[in-house]
């Protein structure tokens, strides 16, 4: 397993990795721990070169999720907070796609190789997360949808996450300075609370396993209901921040 963040957290990275080895299975085996910055070229290059030294023999799965998030009305975005959202969210997810393409193709899983886009519900519809988040996240929705046919034939499904309010360590800082947001999304969601970080890591699984050979080009959102009542809240909301 390869751990990467778009804001580097060396510590953090090694705690998880520990966690992990401790908690998998016999069955499992964790390889290595990586912390990089994937919205930078070199840490981007940092973790291919951990892949090719642990995966020589191709890679079978390639899980893109980083993201940042900076609300803001539109007048109130500057340059730099443009820059970030979209080297962090869209520029990783690209670039990584790109680089791991060989790799993937070398993969000799059968049912071929996998690659899965977390994005968001803010990529299909406002959500009040602000115009360039949205735009960021529509972006990779976008690329799911072209890599799936592009690369078809090369037996690698393509597919994406879009998770709403999902209870992370991110969204407990987006939300720091107006903690009702949570209530909120609360109320607006059809089921009445918002998805633990297990429940959109278990739709990524799924993708993962032989049991979704057959599905590419996807965009599934993991929202308690939210899009098929269409959004309840706002068109627009944002904190103080």
């Amino acid at each position: 397993m390869v751990l990467s963040s778009a804001q580097v957290d060396v510590d953090g990275a090694i705690s998880v990795l520990r966690e992990l080895l401790t908690g998998t299975d016999s069955g499992s085996r964790i390889i290595a721990g990586v912390a990089c910055d994937v919205s930078t070229q070199s840490g981007r290059g940092a973790l291919v070169d951990a892949a090719d030294k642990f995966f020589p023999n191709g890679v079978d799965v390639l899980v893109n999720n980083v993201g940042t998030a900076i609300r803001a009305k539109v007048e109130g975005v500057n340059e730099q907070d443009y820059v970030t959202m979209f080297k962090t969210n869209v520029d990783s997810c690209f670039f990584l796609s790109q680089a791991f393409s060989p790799r993937l193709q070398k993969s000799q899983r059968p049912g071929g190789a996998r690659v899965i886009n977390v994005t968001s519900v803010a990529g299909l519809q406002s959500s009040g997360t602000g115009s360039v988040y949205g735009m960021t996240k529509g972006a990779i929705n976008q690329l799911t949808k072209s890599l799936s046919c592009e690369w078809a034939r090369s037996g690698i499904t393509v597919n994406a996450v879009a998770p709403w309010m999902t209870k992370t360590p991110l969204l407990e800082a987006v939300v720091k300075a107006d903690p009702s947001q949570v209530t909120k999304a609360t109320n607006w969601t059809p089921m009445g609370r918002l998805a633990e970080p297990a429940e959109v890591a278990g739709v990524v699984a799924f993708i993962a396993m032989p049991a979704s050979s057959y599905l590419t080009g996807q965009v599934i959102a993991v929202d308690g209901g939210l899009g098929a009542q269409g959004f309840a809240g706002p068109c627009a909301s944002y904190s103080s921040q």
